[in-house]
């Protein structure tokens, strides 16, 4: 009986209740709002703050990722779970940028966090984007609505506020010891190629790009070093019931062992329907080990050509947009928008960060390569290098294409908000990255 009632009600287990009341302010008003929050400084030089902190939970917390786990408590740490960030500061925008080996920020926690750098260090949301790595081996426990809980195992306060204060605490240790800094970006368009797969169609569309964004001191020492792919950290095996950063950890791993001053900020990408191939290991430790590795060298090879720049210009914006109406499910029966807007959010607060012609791109969810693929194409043509950064600040779901939902796999049964709502997404994020077009 557990296990039909788990399946009814699946497609909604991480709706959350963030932003529950109708949206107010939706006009023209808001966006040209939003424009007014890009400040165009010219190249300034810029200063730069890192931290990492642990945050595994005590072993018997549930884990986070796979529902066919029942909740059962942990049993203990193949690797420490660690929040990383680095904040950013042009002299009068700061940014912050925190990537956390967890499966995601749910609504409730990323709210939490965000009134908490604005209360106790007066960072606006817009200035700020968490990111789940998405391993599927982090902590549970840490949201409390019942339908989260199905993943999340039951909610408990101490982890999800410890979590909360450490997050915290990192970005107060970053924004307290700033250097300046000078940085660079590059892409590898192919360098996953043959090492990533489609898990919802054996010929679909894969994206092996990684992108790496380096944050390093006046005198060489690499600070930050932010790398962006797109795989599930599905490696770690499912009846594994220890703590693991999965194949994110081991590229860490690997890269603050080069780089001793370093800390490494893996934020996946438009990874909805993408996983690492089975094939690459026999075993799950050594899966993790060679696909974390063949991204760490491919990094560091990209460092080791990269050029740099030693001045920029921040901007930071974003605006409050309603979300299309419901389309639910439970299993095969269809939920009325009207009881499906109480299941979910109604709008949600989407924004961008900055750094010339470096754009970083939130996405509040799973968004499947092929839509990923196609935003990133928009926004090359327009002369920008894009970072699209998943499981961003709260989580919203799947988007997926038409195509993709008509064929009813279990991303299109997580689609919340019906067939278009990735295109959705992507004219809305095209609407603010046109703002700053404009403005510079």
């Amino acid at each position: 009986m557990k296990k039909i009632i788990a399946a009814l009600i699946l497609p909604v287990f991480l709706a959350g209740c963030a932003f529950m009341g109708p949206p107010k302010g939706l006009s023209q008003s808001v966006l040209e709002e939003a424009k007014r929050q890009i400040r165009s400084k010219g190249p300034v030089p810029l200063t730069a703050g890192v931290m990492k902190v642990e945050i595994t939970p005590p072993v018997g917390t549930p884990l986070a990722g796979y529902s066919k786990r029942r909740s059962n408590p942990s049993t203990g740490i193949r690797d420490p779970l660690y929040v990383r960030t680095v904040v950013l500061s042009d002299g009068e925008d700061t940014v912050v940028l925190v990537s956390a080996d967890l499966l995601l920020f749910p609504n409730p926690l990323a709210n939490s966090i965000v009134d908490k750098l604005w209360k106790e260090l007066k960072i606006p949301r817009r200035a700020i984007i968490l990111t789940g790595t998405h391993t599927h081996s982090g902590a549970g426990s840490i949201a409390s609505e019942f339908l989260y809980e199905i993943v999340f195992g039951r909610y408990r306060g101490d982890v999800a506020e410890g979590i909360a204060a450490r997050v915290t605490w990192a970005v107060r240790q970053a924004l307290e010891h700033q250097e300046l800094i000078r940085w660079g970006v590059a892409e590898q368009k192919r360098l996953l190629f043959g090492l990533t797969e489609n898990r919802m169609a054996m010929t679909g569309f894969v994206d092996p790009a990684l992108s790496v964004f380096l944050v390093e001191s006046m005198d060489g020492h690499p600070l930050a070093v932010l790398v962006n792919a797109a795989a599930h950290p599905t490696l770690m095996d499912s009846q594994d019931l220890r703590f693991s950063a999965d194949y994110p950890g081991e590229l860490a791993r690997v890269i603050e062992t080069t780089y001793p001053r370093a800390v490494c900020l893996f934020m996946n990408g438009a990874a909805g329907d993408l996983r690492p191939r089975g094939d690459i290991g026999t075993t799950p430790d050594e899966r993790i080990r060679r696909f974390g590795q063949a991204l760490a060298e491919g990094t560091v090879g990209m460092i080791n050509q990269m050029s740099f720049q030693t001045k920029g210009n921040l901007a930071a914006w974003g605006r409050q947009i309603q979300l299309p109406p419901p389309q639910l499910h439970l299993g095969p029966i269809p939920v009325h928008p009207g009881i499906g807007q109480f299941m979910r959010p109604v709008s949600l607060y989407q924004n961008l960060v900055a750094l010339d012609d470096v754009i970083f791109v939130p996405l509040q969810g799973e968004m499947t390569a092929d839509l990923g693929w196609d935003l990133k194409l928009k926004l090359s043509a327009q002369g920008l290098h894009p970072l699209l950064l998943g499981y961003a600040n709260g989580y919203f779901g799947y988007a997926v294409t038409p195509k993709q939902y008509k064929n009813g796999s279990y991303e299109a049964w997580m689609t919340w908000y019906g067939p278009d709502f990735g295109e959705f997404l992507i004219q809305k994020i095209q609407q603010l990255v046109d703002l700053y077009s404009t403005k510079k």
